[in-house]
């Protein structure tokens, strides 16, 4: 297994350095040439193979999987932190963007090296007779080329929503292998179609029925379901997101197995459509994605928001509570200290700076190893609630409430818990309780910034000032903080890029 690990990532990293070979004139002595691989389909099938370690970048203390969670989640409601960081996902969790930030310029740099290689492979399929197998791995490239492009889009661009698309900014689309190609910004309308364009065709050329840690075809249509509600084509989400339901390659898991859902890891669990795989000997502890979120065996600073326990605790029979694992105090015989003030559990709770610790498990204990998960792009559960919105918006209120009441019985809720077109429960529209329902469901899974932002509305956060805390209490959604800006050692490099707009900050 470390012997293939290590052959995948010196194909890989040969395609992207290899312009570099080249122009010095001189071949490596025991490695093979992009133009050996390229020619060579078993070649090429193992390089499309190593594409994949994009996704989560082993090699990386800070991994692209981190870089790219802490950039679509941190600026999240859902979560407060203990203090100020040295680390510049304090940068993107206040809203003070700094143009220098390492964690945005990770991503955006790890993003185009992973299309740069995924172009290489693209281009060499071009050149050959295509069979079964092939145009499979083609499907398979256009989806990882489609999924970079909507994350860097997600981090770096307003919503398609926003203003006009046609006019703003979304990111530069890279289609080619030419590394000399300098490319402007897309338009957020021309960004979202050109991902739309490789998912269709991703999903025409796609046979095979994969384990969840690759792509195939129910992936591509969970990918253009998730894109249609963001590009606000209800009908054409609801029509992917049923592709995806009625497949019969996923189940919701049970009410019982709900709450150690995430323990699973990918292979024992039926809801995920797409994961990451990280292996444990790819445990990074106190790098990891989840490190923030939990003191065992990470940093443990970020805790759940009292707006988030609030709303979850409505229902204080929601199995959705078991995801909150707090650092309770322990008396000398090892049993938790009662305290009737603390709101949620009764119990007393570590505080950190101020901050009780209010700790989630939704990124550690797969296969309950502390720290090991295997990123979860798409499950079953977001295809329900991207049906339900889009019902939503559409005025289909039936259809979206029983989508909604789905979600709702599999967290054990029941009764008069469960919404009628007759009982929204003190919710003006039906569109209020689908988003509710979505951060309760999907909290801490990278998607609350964008569900509010998308919807044209503003981020509260005024639940409590905590320790060095510099950031806005209140973010309306046209503010110029809610997207990151461009690096600004790519805004040297490429003269074409233009910036962000930094005027409010």
């Amino acid at each position: 297994m470390k012997t293939s690990k290590i052959v995948l990532f010196c194909l890989v990293s040969l395609l992207v350095w290899s312009c570099t070979a080249d122009d010095l004139d001189f071949l490596p002595i025991n490695q093979l040439t992009t133009d050996e691989i390229i020619a060579d389909p078993e070649l090429l099938k193992t390089a499309s193979q190593g594409n994949y370690s994009y996704f989560r970048n082993w090699s990386s203390w800070r991994s692209y999987d981190r870089n790219r969670y802490d950039a679509l989640e941190l600026m999240s409601d859902d979560l407060i932190m203990m203090r100020w960081s040295g680390d510049h996902l304090t940068n993107t969790l206040t809203y003070l963007h700094i143009p220098n930030s390492f964690m945005a310029t990770n991503l955006w740099q790890h993003s185009y090296y992973a299309i740069y290689s995924i172009n290489v492979v693209l281009e060499a399929l071009e050149e050959m007779e295509m069979n079964d197998e092939l145009r499979h791995m083609k499907g398979e490239n256009l989806w990882m080329r489609a999924m970079f492009h909507f994350d860097l889009a997600r981090a770096f661009a307003r919503p398609y929503s926003h203003d006009n698309p046609e006019t703003n900014l979304g990111v530069m689309i890279r289609d080619n292998a030419d590394v000399f190609e300098l490319p402007a910004r897309a338009t957020v309308r021309e960004t979202y179609e050109f991902i739309e364009r490789d998912l269709l065709e991703a999903a025409e050329l796609m046979t095979d029925a994969r384990p969840n840690i690759y792509a195939s075809r129910e992936v591509v249509y969970a990918t253009l379901a998730r894109l249609y509600l963001y590009m606000e084509q209800n009908e054409k989400a609801i029509e992917y997101a049923n592709r995806v339901i009625n497949s019969g390659r996923y189940s919701m898991v049970d009410s019982e197995t709900f709450p150690n859902m995430f323990r699973l890891g990918p292979e024992r669990n039926p809801e995920t459509i797409f994961a990451v795989k990280i292996r444990s000997d790819e445990n990074r502890g106190q790098g990891a994605m989840g490190t923030m979120y939990h003191g065992d065996g990470g940093w443990g600073e970020i805790m759940a928001s009292t707006s988030y326990l609030d709303l979850l605790f409505q229902n204080p029979n929601d199995l959705r509570i078991q995801f909150i694992d707090p650092h309770f105090m322990l008396d000398e015989d090892g049993e938790r200290i009662p305290d009737p003030s603390e709101p949620y559990f009764g119990y007393a709770i570590h505080d950190r700076m101020g901050i009780l610790s209010y700790w989630h498990v939704k990124l550690t204990y797969e296969y309950d190893e502390a720290m090991l998960h295997s990123p979860i792009y798409f499950r079953l559960a977001e295809m329900y609630l991207i049906r339900a919105e889009a019902n939503a918006k559409l005025g289909n209120d039936q259809l979206a409430l029983d989508d909604v009441n789905l979600i709702r019985e599999r967290a054990g809720l029941a009764g008069d818990q469960l919404f009628t077109t007759g009982d929204l429960k003190g919710y003006e529209t039906v569109l209020d309780v689908v988003l509710d329902e979505r951060r309760l469901e999907l909290a801490w899974e990278a998607h609350r910034p964008a569900d509010v932002f998308r919807n044209k509305r503003d981020m509260d956060r005024s639940y409590k000032a905590w320790q060095g805390w510099s950031g806005p209490s209140y973010i309306p959604y046209t503010s110029d903080r809610i997207v990151h800006l461009i690096p600004e050692v790519e805004m040297t490099r490429n003269p074409n890029l233009v910036q962000n707009p930094t005027a409010n900050y």
